[in-house]
């Protein structure tokens, strides 16, 4: 009887997100603004936020460098960067303060690392020395990387910490190539779920899985029609045993830009799609998002894919965006200066150029609410101590901007 009632639930819990999935693609914009935002610094292609106990940031620019900026806008670069392949989509990407920062001093850093046959993604981690005038990277470290190297964009390179501090959740994009987002041996279009150190965490899916230990590595195909024959261009050698397989959480993931726990502990990814089909997506362990298989899309030659209505076996979208907003990343906010919003994501626009809300009914459900005009291309947005919003623009003069409502 206790099975019957269990199984019952995973049904009426899987009938209530495919009730929920909703276009947002042709959601207008509100007719003004809530808020006032004011530039207070310029930085060069600027990446991600990340904010320090003492209200300063550490700012990454996909260019190569870091910035230590005060909230007027005074800026410091960061020492003793890793050298990155600063190419397309490529080069110093994210920043992330370690949860037990307080203790460690430790922060991460994901990047497109360069080496022989281009670029991979690498997860770093390093100590953080501060002073009033100075900060530096001490005894950086690689704790993860693919190792395939080759061409293509979209690393993903988002992180996000479980809520109790233990685990280390990261999205790797699927390199533009496709087909490996489909294969369980390479990290390619997965999210992976790992310890601090970088190492396959307990409880995955596949834990203690080993992959094959040679891969093929192609170079980014036309559409999904042609990656199904696209030609190997070398074979990759892992230096030790493949952990993929023990690693992954999800799989069938195209670029996966944004990552965030809601207030009740779902784990929430938000992902570009082609032509059409950015997809918000719920992230269950070893469930598999369809990429490149399905879209709510076409390739952007035109050449069509089938939709995720045709496999049932594939986890939907909870809300999908055709046309794109094109995602820079996603947040919730939990701050005090707009407690109207405590509880709601926030996604940023490139393509867009907006901010758009999203809010939760606690039971796997999303709803588009506002989507804002902000003019800019963003490619971050992040809570403050105060409860302000920083926004990132997306350029080679980009902007910073904090975001505090009108007054009335």
């Amino acid at each position: 009887m206790k099975q019957l009632v269990i199984a019952g639930l995973f049904l009426a819990m899987a009938a209530t997100q495919a009730d929920a999935q909703i276009n947002a693609g042709e959601q207008q914009p509100e007719a003004s603004l809530p808020f006032n935002m004011v530039q207070v610094a310029t930085l060069n292609l600027p990446w991600r936020i990340a904010f320090l106990p003492d209200e300063r940031m550490l700012i990454t620019e996909k260019v190569g460098g870091m910035e230590l900026v005060t909230q007027q806008g005074a800026k410091t670069p960061v020492t003793n960067m890793p050298a990155v392949l600063s190419k397309g989509q490529g080069g110093m990407l994210g920043v992330f303060l370690s949860p037990h920062y307080a203790k460690d001093h430790s922060v991460y850093l994901t990047y497109s690392e360069p080496g022989e046959g281009g670029s991979s993604l690498a997860l770093a981690r390093a100590r953080l020395a501060l002073s009033q005038d100075s900060a530096s990277l001490e005894g950086l470290k690689v704790i993860w990387r693919d190792g395939e190297r080759g061409n293509g964009g979209q690393f993903g390179a988002q992180i996000a910490f479980s809520p109790d501090g233990h685990y280390l959740f990261l999205t790797v994009g699927d390199r533009q190539r496709m087909t490996p987002a489909q294969d369980p041996n390479q990290p390619l279009g997965k999210i992976l779920r790992l310890t601090l150190d970088g190492k396959p965490a307990r409880g995955n899916p596949m834990a203690g899985k080993k992959g094959v230990a040679t891969v093929p590595v192609i170079d980014p195909p036309a559409d999904t029609e042609a990656a199904k024959a696209a030609p190997v261009v070398r074979t990759y050698t892992f230096p030790g045993p493949n952990l993929t397989p023990a690693e992954t959480w999800s799989s069938g993931h195209r670029t996966p830009y944004g990552l965030a726990f809601a207030p009740d502990g779902r784990l929430w990814e938000i992902e570009h799609g082609p032509k059409g089909g950015d997809e918000l997506n719920l992230i269950e362990p070893g469930k598999n998002y369809g990429w490149p298989l399905v879209s709510y899309a076409t390739n952007y030659n035109g050449v069509p894919i089938p939709s995720p209505d045709t496999r049932p076996d594939l986890t939907k979208p909870v809300i999908y965006w055709t046309p794109v907003i094109a995602p820079g990343n996603l947040i919730f906010y939990n701050g005090a200066m707009f407690p109207q919003w405590r509880g709601s994501a926030l996604v940023s626009g490139l393509g867009s150029k907006t901010l758009n809300r999203i809010t939760f009914d606690g039971q796997g459900c999303a709803k588009p609410a506002e989507r804002w005009d902000v003019g800019h291309r963003i490619r971050d947005v992040e809570v403050g101590p105060d409860g302000a919003l920083w926004m990132l623009e997306d350029s080679r003069t980009g902007g910073l901007f904090r975001v505090a409502p009108k007054e009335p």
